[in-house]
């Protein structure tokens, strides 16, 4: 019987292959580097009103459950964040909702 033990090769000395951008592995970075960290004093210093917060929490509600947009549902959201505090919060608790 053939066993494929001696095909098998270190995950590290497979890595070239493998990769798809060509590195050869953590210490090579060719062309390629880490980001900083964000910087909060760079950041743009417009505060965003009211209807933009909301619609920004309506999207990450919707994205935390994994619930894909689709085409036309940005008119839905940017109608609800329209609506006020209180309906997009009752929106924002059914979509979260376990149950």
């Amino acid at each position: 019987m053939h066993t494929h033990s001696d095909t098998l090769v270190p995950a590290v000395d497979a890595w070239p292959v493998c990769d798809p951008y060509g590195s050869a592995g953590p210490d090579h970075l060719d062309g390629d580097y880490l980001l900083p960290p964000p910087n909060p004093a760079a950041r743009v210093g417009a505060p965003l009103g009211p209807a933009d917060r909301r619609r920004l929490d309506l999207h990450a509600a919707l994205t935390i459950r994994g619930i894909a947009p689709r085409p036309g549902d940005q008119f839905a959201v940017n109608a609800i964040s329209s609506l006020g505090d209180a309906v997009t919060a009752a929106v924002l608790r059914w979509i979260s909702s376990d149950d």
